[in-house]
């Protein structure tokens, strides 16, 4: 047991867009808030977040229990069932980063979020496009996603950009900043260059989008 540990199984790409994605997410959080970081996953996380009082759900028991063992405040939830734990708590932040495109009811989880908030605040959102040119280029060979980083984990739902925000807004949010999510491949490419991309041209570029939200 002194060996245990979380064991990752993201590739190398994975990593990249992750580090990046969180990197984003951080420059939303001031230092000392509290946190709610729903599908939490290895609550990495939390290392991009400054001093901040974190809390994580996630329905994975192996890992809930090693993060647990390490001190960490996480609970486990299968957010398909289960009612959001930490019932008694609010907080200035709750996360939904890559998850509303795996639960069944998407907008079930939306307000049981936002009622995890203090009056002020916000839900930080991230949702996929699928419909990015190097998916489309798949599609077209009648190709798999394999080289998806994240195909393995499954989408119930599909949000193309403006379908995803209008989702957002039917949920009676508001959104009070967007950022585009750069896709991390064609390794041929240099990143500034597909930053670019992303930013002028999202439907077609961008691996998917940050939403800062507030209730409305």
């Amino acid at each position: 047991m002194k060996n245990e540990k979380i064991s990752f199984v993201m590739n190398e790409q994975e990593i990249k867009f992750i580090k990046r994605k969180f990197k984003k997410v951080s420059n939303f959080i001031p230092p000392g808030s509290k946190v709610l970081d729903i599908g939490c996953y290895d609550a990495r996380s939390k290392d991009f977040f400054e001093d901040c009082d974190y809390y994580g759900v996630d329905k994975d028991k192996q890992l809930v229990h090693l993060l647990v063992k390490k001190g960490m405040n996480v609970k486990c939830a299968d957010l398909n069932k289960d009612k959001l734990p930490f019932m008694k708590e609010k907080f200035d932040f709750v996360l939904l980063l890559d998850i509303l495109e795996h639960v069944v009811d998407p907008s079930k989880l939306l307000n049981d979020s936002k009622n995890k908030l203090y009056k002020k605040g916000k839900l930080i959102v991230t949702l996929p496009n699928d419909y990015h040119l190097l998916n489309k280029i798949r599609f077209v060979f009648n190709k798999n996603l394999s080289k998806d980083p994240f195909v393995h984990y499954g989408h119930l739902h599909y949000f193309p950009i403006k379908s995803g925000e209008k989702f957002l807004l039917r949920n009676n949010l508001k959104i009070l900043k967007r950022v585009n999510l750069e896709l991390v491949t064609p390794n041929f490419l240099p990143q500034s260059i597909k930053n670019l991309l992303a930013n002028f041209f999202p439907n077609n570029f961008s691996r998917g989008v940050l939403y800062l939200l507030a209730t409305s």
